[in-house]
């Protein structure tokens, strides 16, 4: 059974009555197609079933190789070796495709148990969770303002808020840590794939174009830009696993101290 039967209908899609609905037309409109001379579909004996996930898998090769412009409903289903009108059976629009990759992309996700080093359970599921987006670089913008209410992401956003639970923080300030890293990772992860696509152009060798933003850096006047001539080798080293290893920890940090400063409120109150 699909993951997907075992979710209410999301409150912004249609409800299931509307969309039975649209499909009755569209199966009307097939009819008709077919009356009219259309090549048919091959029928659902000669084909796998089609499901959500079958969805958003051939909707992640086609942005693979494509890109997500190159996304239409009809080279999904050719993707899917279905007919157009039968993919709309499933889905309405491009949107819900997308909403259905931007799940998909989690699908990987993996945390730790909870009971564990909380510490090493948010580092472990920050890398699982820019792994699991890197692995299909041309989807990641897909998941900027879409809410994590899928299977995968309902999962993902579960194991993360247990195991801040876990490590002492009320349900509030773990739902607002959750938020906090969630954004970074994923915002990271924006700025990392646009960053490999620019790396990926043939044209450019990347180390000579660093060396390039550096001479430019310190031909500035040194009296008005110093620290950013100071700061220009770091700047401009591209050394993404650094940089995004001192982003968690420096979150861990913070939150570290959070939840000191709430223990220690604690105390004081129960003097």
């Amino acid at each position: 059974m699909s993951d997907y039967q075992n979710l209410p209908t999301p409150p912004w899609w249609n409800s299931r009555e509307t969309r039975q609905a649209a499909r009755g037309e569209k199966r009307r409109l097939r009819h008709e197609a077919r009356r009219a001379g259309e090549p048919g579909e091959p029928s659902a004996t000669q084909r796998e079933p089609v499901t959500p996930e079958r969805i958003a898998d051939a909707a992640l090769r086609v942005i693979d190789a494509q890109g997500i412009d190159g996304l239409t409903v009809r080279s999904l289903a050719v993707e899917l070796g279905v007919g157009t009108m039968t993919l709309y059976w499933y889905v309405q629009n491009k949107d819900e495709v997308l909403e259905l990759v931007a799940d998909r992309l989690l699908a990987d996700v993996s945390f730790p148990p909870p009971e564990g080093d909380w510490r090493i359970s948010v580092r472990q599921g920050c890398t699982s969770v820019r792994t699991a987006l890197l692995r299909h670089a041309k989807a990641v913008p897909i998941i900027v303002g879409r809410g994590a209410f899928g299977p995968n992401g309902l999962r993902m956003t579960e194991a993360s808020i247990a195991v801040f639970r876990a490590a002492g923080f009320d349900a509030d300030v773990a739902a607002d840590a959750y938020f906090t890293i969630s954004n970074f990772v994923t915002g990271f992860c924006i700025f990392e794939t646009s960053a490999a696509g620019f790396r990926r152009r043939p044209d450019l060798d990347m180390r000579a174009y660093g060396q390039m933003l550096r001479q430019y850096v310190d031909s500035l006047p040194p009296a008005l830009y110093p620290n950013l001539q100071a700061s220009a080798e770091r700047i401009f080293g591209h050394n993404l696993e650094e940089r995004f290893s001192f982003g968690v920890n420096c979150l861990i940090a913070g939150f570290e101290a959070k939840l000191a400063a709430g223990g220690a409120a604690s105390r004081a109150v129960g003097q």
